[in-house]
């Protein structure tokens, strides 16, 4: 397995070894210089900072260090290659779950202990209002027989979902994101009155999207309905696949192949009208979104649109830095012959795309579909 990086990279968050921005993917790089040890799982970033959760439960972390928001004791403010956090850090256990916010970070275990770390100015950590660098394991505070099943974070605020479909959050609420009463909720607390059973959970800026079951397809929105994230929602979303959030968008795929955005699109965030077939996977970003798409083979390709001033989706953007009423394409055939792309994610203008069987052959650029035309 091979993971790629492109976007901003200020505080060496992409983990490709420099602090330098780029929009062609590049080699992120493990510390010891070894390969990954097991299959990613996800990928979540925050401001300047990123984390990369594996199937067998390890984390591995690249980018700003600062008030221990990665986990690391370090005396560098920054790193520039992806190093593994300990599960020491977390009382022993594997990690089951992550997210990460502008500064901070949370982290479940699996054995459903909740850890945070960073900064907590707005009740981002779920501990009051004190903190320091250290790790903090918040007291267990849904019911003793449920499971935490879904983790998400925005830039200040943070939700989780319990195994019967009850929904909890801390930070910054003012935005009626928490639910309600509307304000900074310093400590986890239960989110009422929930006219659905969640499953998933996505957070923008000032906004949580909670998503029931595809069978029936109900879902709502939280929070600020700025750029009519919640009026411009459909009523339902039946047999929805994958769902995801930028800081003033929602997106969903549904299992027959359908695309639905809705929200923020002043760079081009909800995409183009039309837009390849087959999407089988979306990411979504601060204001971009990759998408993986099924091309009926192993060798999906990659799509990229929204905001891309700092190379996050791939060179030649407009002058205002956009990727607009286009898409970029990033083939698997650029990572070398017979490569496989398995995965994309995306952060704060930062993008990652992971491949199997990838050739040392060079990655040669990027090609532009245009509406209408056949990528």
């Amino acid at each position: 397995m091979k993971l790629y990086g492109f976007g901003s990279n200020g505080s060496g968050q992409l983990g490709i070894a420099h602090t330098n921005d780029t929009s062609l993917p590049q080699l992120c790089h493990l510390a010891d210089d070894q390969n990954w040890p097991s299959p990613i799982r996800t990928i979540k970033s925050g401001g300047n900072h990123t984390l990369v959760l594996l199937e067998s439960g390890h984390l591995y972390v690249s980018g700003s260090t600062k008030d221990g928001r990665t986990g690391l004791n370090l005396k560098t403010d920054l790193i520039s290659q992806f190093t593994e956090v300990s599960n020491s850090t977390f009382g022993g256990s594997k990690v089951k779950l992550c997210s990460a916010l502008w500064e901070a970070s949370v982290i479940v275990t699996e054995d459903d202990e909740v850890f945070t770390l960073g900064v907590g100015l707005k009740g981002e950590l779920g501990i009051g209002t004190g903190g320091d660098d250290s790790p903090h394991r918040l007291e267990r505070f849904w019911p003793s027989e449920e499971q935490i099943v879904d983790l998400s974070s925005g830039i200040t605020h943070t939700v989780i979902i319990l195994s019967n479909g009850e929904v909890y959050g801390w930070g910054n609420g003012r935005k009626g994101q928490l639910g309600q009463p509307a304000m900074i909720v310093w400590e986890p607390r239960k989110i009422q009155s929930l006219s659905l059973k969640a499953v998933r959970a996505v957070c923008g800026t000032d906004f949580s999207y909670l998503v029931g079951d595809p069978e029936h397809g109900h879902h709502v929105v939280l929070g600020s309905d700025k750029w009519n994230v919640k009026s411009h929602a459909p009523a339902l979303i039946p047999g929805w696949k994958d769902v995801a959030a930028s800081w003033g968008s929602v997106f969903m795929l549904s299992k027959t192949g359908g695309f639905q955005s809705w929200g923020r699109n002043d760079h081009g965030q909800l995409g183009p009208e039309k837009h390849p077939a087959g999407f089988a996977r979306i990411s979504a970003g601060s204001e971009h979104a990759l998408a993986l798409t099924d091309n009926g083979t192993d060798h999906g390709n990659v799509a990229a649109w929204g905001w891309g001033e700092h190379g996050n989706c791939g060179p030649g953007p407009d002058p205002q830095g956009d990727v607009q009423g286009w898409w970029n394409e990033i083939p698997a055939s650029r990572f070398g012959r017979g490569c496989r792309i398995v995965g994309t994610a995306a952060g704060c203008a930062t993008s990652f795309v992971w491949t199997e069987e990838v050739s040392h052959q060079p990655i040669e650029g990027f090609e532009q579909a245009k509406p209408g035309s056949s990528p």
